[in-house]
């Protein structure tokens, strides 16, 4: 029973269908890592540039006296 499961592997590897879903699914999943890593990346570089966008707002002072319907 355990050389039926190698015979039967080998077998989808030589049809041309199931190499295609093979690199397809290798593809996909290449495509899946690099975006992750590039998510990661991106959104600490977003935090850091959000953060500082609001300690500079939070640092700016409002001069002279808002104007309330005249």
């Amino acid at each position: 029973m355990l050389a039926y499961y190698p015979k039967k592997f080998v077998h989808y590897l030589r049809h041309n269908r199931a190499v295609s879903a093979l690199e397809y699914a290798i593809l996909v999943g290449a495509i899946a890592v690099a975006m992750g890593a590039a998510m990661a990346t991106f959104s600490t570089e977003l935090t850091k540039a959000l953060k500082t966008i609001g300690d500079k707002v939070g640092q700016t002072q409002m001069t002279g006296t808002p104007k309330v319907g005249t």
